[in-house]
C-alpha cells in the first residue's frame, strides 16, 4: 500500500525536542520554538530522537495542510461564495483586501515556518548522532522534502506566481535554510523556486523507493513535477510525471480522496493519523471547519458557478458532492458533502493530480491521443464508460481538449486549494488578460499580505494591497 500515516507524538519527547538552543555551536543563536520548552541538547542524543523530531515536522506540516492553506487559496478564487459567518478575516480574504492585521492569514503564515525551523534544527545534529547505514541519508531526504513543501505552499499565497515577470525577479518570500536567529529579507520568486527545486532534487537523491509511512522517492518526484508544472516548465515536469505515473499507483474507485479507507492505491503522499480517535477526527480540521454541513451549517458555501457545473450533468457521479440547504428559500445554501465524515485522510499528491497535469501538458503539446488516454481515466471514473462525455473525448483536440482537461481538474479537485493556483498559472503563461472572479489574475489583492510584525525588520517590503474589486 502506498499510504502515508503520520502519527502525532503529543506528550512524548518527539514534540519537546525542538525548542530552545544555547551552545550547540559558538555562532548559533536561535530563538526558542514558540510551542515547546526543552533544550535539544538534553533531548537529541540518538537516531531515535532524530526520528521523533522528524515526526514532529510531519505533524506540524500536516496541521497547515489540513485545510488551512487550501481554504485560504479557495477564498481568493471562484469556487466558493462569500463566507456565511461574516467573519471579518475570512471575508477580507474573499474580498481580496487582506491587510497586515488579518488574523486568519497571519496565523497561516506562521505555520510553514514551524516545520522549516524544525527541519533546520535537524541539520545541527546529523554529525553528532550515530546512525544505522542509510538512516542519516533518509532523514536528510525527508527533511529536504518537507522544507521544499512548506516553502512551495507559502510562495504560492504570499507572492505573485511564477511568470508574473519574465525572469521571476519579483519579490517572493523569506527563505529559511538554517536554525539561526538572523534577519532575513524576502528574495525573488526565482530564488524561492531555485531553493525548492534544490531541496527536492536532494530529496530524490537520498530518499528510498519504499519508506514505510513517510515520504519516499516518488513523493519527491511528484512534488517536483508539481513545482515545475506550476512554474510553466512543462518540459521538466513531463519526465517526472511519467516516472511517478508508471510506478504502480492506480486510481481508486472512490471519487472522494478524503475517505482514507477508499483511496490508498492512488495517494502518493498525504497526511493520515491513526494514533487515537481524537487525532483521527482532528486531521483535516480546516476543511471540516469550513465546508462540513452534516452536523452544522458550513461557514463557506459553493459558488453558484461551481454548483451548477457539478450538478448540471446527471451522469456525473461527482454531483453527489453537492447539496442544497434550505432549498428554494431566501437563505438557501449551496454546499459540498465532500468533507462530511470523521476518519479523515488529507491527500497532498495523488495519481489523479499527476494524470491531469500530464494530460494538460500533452494537450498543450498537441499530443491529443496521449492527453485523451490520461483524461479518459478520470472521465470514465466520473461519468462511466458508456457516457456521452467519455465517448466524445475522442473527437477533442486543440483548445477544446485543453479546456476539457482544465474543466475536469476543476470538478475533480474542487475545494482542495487547487483552483486559484491553476488560474494564476494559466494567466501567467497562457491567457494574460484572464480574470478570476471578475478581477485580473495578477491584481495585488490576489496575494496575501504579510503580518505587521514583519515590518519590524529594517528593509522589509510588504505586498501592495487591493486593486481587485
Amino acid at each position: 500500500m502506498k499510504k502515508l500515516i503520520h502519527k502525532i507524538l503529543i506528550g512524548t519527547i518527539g514534540l519537546m525536542i525542538v525548542a530552545s538552543f544555547s551552545a550547540c555551536e559558538k555562532s548559533l543563536d536561535v530563538e526558542p520554538d514558540p510551542s515547546f520548552g526543552l533544550d535539544p541538547a538534553e533531548a537529541i542524543k540518538s537516531s531515535e530522537d532524530m526520528q521523533k523530531l522528524l515526526n514532529s515536522c510531519y505533524d506540524a506540516c500536516a496541521n497547515m495542510m489540513g485545510g488551512q492553506f487550501q481554504v485560504i487559496s479557495d477564498l481568493l478564487g471562484d469556487d466558493v461564495a462569500r463566507p456565511l459567518n461574516n467573519d471579518g478575516n475570512t471575508t477580507a480574504i474573499f474580498n481580496r483586501s487582506v491587510a497586515q492585521f488579518n488574523g486568519t492569514s497571519n496565523s497561516a503564515y506562521s505555520q510553514p515556518y514551524f516545520t522549516i525551523y524544525r527541519v533546520n534544527v535537524m541539520d545541527l545534529y546529523y554529525d553528532q548522532v550515530n546512525f544505522l547505514p542509510g538512516e542519516k541519508e533518509r532523514l536528510q531526504g525527508e527533511a529536504a522534502f518537507l522544507r521544499a513543501l512548506c516553502h512551495f505552499e507559502t510562495v504560492k499565497l504570499w507572492a505573485q506566481p511564477a511568470g508574473f515577470t519574465a525572469d521571476n525577479s519579483h519579490l517572493g518570500i523569506i527563505e529559511r535554510t538554517r536554525a539561526k536567529n538572523e534577519v532575513v529579507l524576502r528574495t525573488s520568486v526565482a530564488s524561492n523556486y531555485a531553493l525548492i527545486i534544490s531541496d527536492l532534487q536532494k530529496a530524490i537523491s537520498l530518499l528510498p523507493v519504499s519508506n514505510g509511512v513517510y515520504a519516499n522517492k516518488n513523493a519527491a518526484k511528484a512534488l517536483l513535477a508539481k513545482v515545475y508544472f506550476t512554474m510553466g516548465n512543462y518540459e521538466a515536469a513531463l519526465p517526472l510525471l511519467n516516472e511517478v505515473i508508471g510506478s504502480g499507483y492506480s486510481l481508486s474507485d472512490s471519487l472522494n480522496r478524503f475517505l482514507r479507507s477508499e483511496v490508498e492505491s492512488e495517494i502518493i503522499f498525504g497526511f493520515v493519523t491513526t494514533s487515537s480517535a481524537y487525532d483521527i477526527n482532528a486531521r483535516g480540521a480546516g476543511f471540516k471547519g469550513s465546508y462540513r454541513n452534516d452536523l452544522n451549517l458550513p461557514t463557506i458555501a459553493l459558488s453558484n458557478e461551481l454548483y451548477n457545473l457539478l450538478s448540471a450533468d446527471t451522469s456525473d457521479r461527482r454531483r453527489k458532492f453537492t447539496t442544497l440547504i434550505n432549498p428554494g428559500q431566501a437563505n438557501e445554501i449551496k454546499a459540498s458533502t465532500k468533507f462530511n465524515h470523521n476518519n479523515f485522510a488529507t491527500p497532498y499528491l495523488t495519481l489523479t493530480d499527476m494524470l491531469l497535469m500530464r494530460a494538460e501538458i500533452y494537450a498543450l503539446q498537441s499530443n491529443a491521443a496521449s492527453a485523451i488516454l490520461d483524461l479518459g481515466l478520470i472521465v470514465k471514473r466520473a461519468y462511466g464508460v458508456a457516457s456521452t462525455r467519455y465517448i466524445s473525448l475522442s473527437g477533442l483536440s486543440g483548445q477544446a481538449l485543453i479546456d476539457e482537461v482544465r474543466l475536469q481538474r476543476r470538478l475533480e479537485m474542487h475545494l482542495e486549494g487547487d483552483r486559484t493556483i491553476q488560474l494564476k498559472r494559466i494567466g501567467a503563461f497562457h491567457a494574460p488578460s484572464s480574470t478570476i472572479r471578475n478581477a485580473p489574475w495578477k491584481c495585488p489583492g490576489m496575494v496575501l499580505q504579510f503580518p505587521s510584525s514583519a515590518g519590524t525588520v529594517q528593509g522589509f517590503i510588504f505586498n501592495p494591497e487591493g486593486g481587485c474589486n
